[in-house]
Formats: C-alpha cells, structure tokens, sequence
C-alpha cells in the first residue's frame, strides 16, 4: 500500500459580494493579490494549505478550486452584484467540501480538518434561511472550522452564531472604515495562512488563527 503522500489544510475564503461591498471589492481584490504574491514567497507554508475562493450574493460562485498556490498565475477577482444569502454560501461549502476531500484523499493526501474564513459586510437576506444550510453544513464528519468576521453594517450576533466558536469571531469596532478593515483582514488571513501551514509542515495540527487589528474578538471583547 502506498504511503501518504503529506498533510494538507483546505482553506474557503468565503467572501460577501453584495451590492454594499461595491466602493469596498477593489480593496478586496488588491489584498487578495497581496495575499497570493505573500503565500508564493512562502513555498514551505503554502505546499501545505489548498486555497479555494468563493464569493455569495445571490449565489454562490468558486472561483478557484481548491488549489496550491504555488501553482496559480491568475488572482481570482471578486464583483458587487445581488443582494446577501448566506445559505447559498453553506449550500456551497455543503456540496463542495466532502467532494474535495475525497479528491485531495484520492490523490494520497491526508487532509486536516478545512478552515473557512467568512467575510460579511452586512445581515443575511430576510427569510434567507441560513441557520438550516448552517446546519446541515456542520452535521458532516468533516465540517469545517468557521472563522467569521464582520464589517461594514454586520450584526455581531449573527456573526457569533455563523462562527463554529466564538474565538473565531471578529467584528470591527464601531466607525472602523472599511477599506482599512479589509486591508487588515487581508493581513490576518495572510498571516494565518502561512502559520497554519508552517505548523502542519513541522508535525502541528492545530489551526493558526490571527486575529486582525482594530477588529474585536466576540469571545473576550464586548459588543
């Protein structure tokens, strides 16, 4: 029988793409950049994490496959467009994790429990039922870790509730702007990123969380 070939950490960047991000992608857009150009100078780090974006409005669109980004030439690029579902974001990580886990397992990889970062700007649709897409994404035997972090007009409730543990819940301070918000986020899953797949190279398993600067921890600060 063939031996493992490593340990890798799928990493979701799930990205809110509603009209109220539309004077904020950009920034979004030149951090990812940033984020891509950083991860590729860090071969050590990055040979260890498959990185997949997804951008929600209305729906759900990847774009990028879960993937080692020492390989990637093109930065996926994110729009403004439609309104704010949260369930077609879980409905999304639902169908696609347990498909990609097979196929990284199918290609010889042990695969560590996938990390997903969530980035919102606002409150989910009225009636959007997110809570049961939620759910159902958690009731698998890999359900993700979820880090929620929360910008712009984002309810701090929701965002406690969206994230797996309230560690990993982080909403900016009142009158944070939200270009500066995102750069600093962008800094954080960066940085994140790369401890999380340093550690798995040097024998640690656990998920490296980051906490932004000028955003509040929903576990110890309050709102």
């Amino acid at each position: 029988m063939n031996e493992p070939k490593a340990t890798v950490l799928p990493v979701y960047f799930v990205a809110d793409e509603s009209y109220s991000m539309v004077n904020d992608v950009a920034d979004l857009n030149t951090g990812l950049v940033t984020l891509f150009d950083t991860l590729q100078g860090e071969s050590m780090a990055a040979a260890k994490v498959r990185f997949c974006v997804i951008g929600f409005s209305d729906d759900a669109i990847c774009y990028l496959e879960p993937s080692d980004l020492r390989r990637v030439d093109d930065v996926p690029q994110l729009r403004a467009r439609g309104s704010t579902s949260f369930a077609a974001a879980f409905a999304e990580l639902s169908k696609r994790i347990p498909s990609d886990i097979k196929a990284l397992k199918s290609e010889g990889y042990l695969v560590n429990r996938p990390a997903v970062f969530f980035l919102t700007d606002g409150a989910p649709n009225p009636g959007d039922g997110w809570e049961s897409a939620h759910t159902q994404l958690m009731s698998f035997a890999a359900r993700p870790n979820i880090l929620a972090f929360g910008i712009g007009q984002a309810d701090a409730d929701v965002i406690r509730r969206v994230a797996t543990n309230t560690q990993y819940a982080f909403i900016t301070a009142a009158g944070t702007d939200t270009g500066s918000a995102i750069s600093k986020f962008v800094t954080a899953l960066t940085q994140s990123v790369i401890n999380s797949g340093t550690a798995l190279a040097t024998g640690q398993a656990s998920l490296q969380v980051e906490k932004p600067a000028d955003f509040l921890c929903l576990d110890v600060d309050t709102v």
